[in-house]
């Protein structure tokens, strides 16, 4: 979609139906030290009905000084399926992480199947954000878990730790919205709701934390080139 010297805004789009019963779609990154990679998903997904059960992974490896940032559309649930979306990030060095990750439990009129969904980030010191969470049916009736919410939206900053885009209103949106800075250098700002046109938190603050990551980065390539030239 678009590129220069140092990297390229990459467009991702399903050539076939997926998610189908039983696929296990994974999408392998490789970010080179000081590049940068900009992944923009066309369209959602969807896991259909069936009885095997289907996933989808992404596991990405970003270089010293480099930046990964990946937008993702509505991973959507349907009925009568099992699906797990899993995601596996190393950082090297400086290197940096943004993404975007919005679930949608059911398609129009449904409740939704089980979902369950795992982060793994590191850095070269170690782990930077585990996380693990059940959403099928059962658990997510549990008190204090899910209850009848629909949505859910998740923007990780990883490799720095960005501000809050405006203030975070619990309520306002939704029945809850969540920053939260990690114990090193990372950030996070979690979304959850009936429906997804409530969000009106997410989309901006990942488009601002962009800005951001790549604002230091655009400064980092310049002040290296400079040096280079003296």
């Amino acid at each position: 979609m678009d590129q220069d010297a140092d990297g390229a805004r990459v467009g991702l789009i399903a050539t076939q139906a997926l998610l189908l019963s039983g696929d296990d779609v994974r999408i392998e990154v490789d970010v080179a030290p000081g590049a940068w990679l900009d992944v923009v998903e066309a369209t959602g997904t969807v896991a259909y009905e069936g009885a095997a059960p289907s996933s989808w992974t992404i596991d990405a490896d970003v270089g010293d000084e480099g930046v990964l940032t990946w937008a993702g559309m509505p991973f959507v649930v349907s009925d009568e399926i099992a699906s797990h979306r899993g995601t596996h990030l190393r950082l090297r060095g400086t290197g940096k992480v943004l993404t975007q990750e919005k679930i949608v439990l059911g398609r129009a009129g449904q409740t939704g199947g089980d979902l369950s969904t795992s982060l793994d980030a590191s850095d070269d010191t170690g782990p930077l954000q585990v996380e693990y969470l059940d959403l099928g049916r059962q658990a997510r009736r549990m008190p204090g878990v899910f209850g009848s919410l629909r949505s859910m939206d998740t923007v990780t900053a990883l490799g720095w730790t960005p501000e809050p885009f405006g203030e975070p209103d619990a309520g306002g949106t939704g029945p809850g919205e969540t920053y939260f800075p990690l114990n090193r250098s990372g950030a996070v700002l979690r979304w959850m709701g009936i429906g997804r046109f409530r969000d009106q938190l997410c989309d901006p603050t990942f488009a601002a934390w962009r800005k951001d990551a790549m604002r230091d980065y655009r400064r980092q390539r310049a002040a290296q080139r400079l040096r280079g030239e003296v």
